[in-house]
């Protein structure tokens, strides 16, 4: 890591988006080029209860699922400042929305339904991806909770993981949430 500047958050930065938007790339790129680490809620929570997202939203439902949620992103966003990359439906949940409008700095990564449909390679992996219909639908759900929480937003239609790690870098600069050390 020598010769790279090093950064440090002066509060967590929660990306928010609709699924494909590249949330998980964007964060662990950026903790990668600055020094910093970072967290996907999806992933901790297929550690911790050993099965994929779906699965758990499907044998949990969707409001047991939203507390599981809300438990795992307040424990990540009561710690150390980290880049946490949020699953595209978190902000369904009340909860989870009081703690990412309180905790920290929500950056809103917006992808349009279909790029989103054509990054994601296994759709059945993936909650809401039966059809392009209900894609669609989800997103026209989700997409006012995304807006309302953002303090920045940043559009990743057509954007390679290095342009937007450059963008959102310096744009983080700027609002004074990254600073280098």
């Amino acid at each position: 890591m020598q010769g790279r500047q090093r950064y440090v958050l002066k509060r967590s930065v929660f990306l928010i988006g609709f699924m494909g938007a590249g949330k998980t790339t964007l964060a662990r790129r950026l903790a990668r080029e600055c020094g910093l680490a970072s967290v996907d809620i999806d992933r901790a929570l297929e550690r911790r209860y050993g099965r994929d997202v779906k699965d758990l939203l499907l044998e949990q439902g969707q409001g047991r699922f939203s507390q599981i949620e809300a438990e795992e992103l307040e424990h990540f966003a009561n710690g150390e400042p980290l880049l946490i990359a949020c699953g595209g439906s978190l902000v369904a949940g009340e909860r989870c929305r009081r703690i990412l409008a309180e905790k920290g700095f929500c950056l809103y990564v917006h992808v349009l339904p279909d790029e989103s449909a054509a990054r994601i390679s296994n759709h059945a992996s993936r909650p809401y991806f039966e059809s392009m219909d209900s894609v669609h639908q989800v997103n026209d759900e989700l997409r006012p909770y995304y807006e309302e929480l953002a303090d920045l937003t940043v559009d990743s239609n057509g954007e390679s993981a290095a342009s937007m790690a450059f963008k959102v870098k310096e744009l983080l600069v700027g609002e004074g949430v990254l600073c280098p050390v």
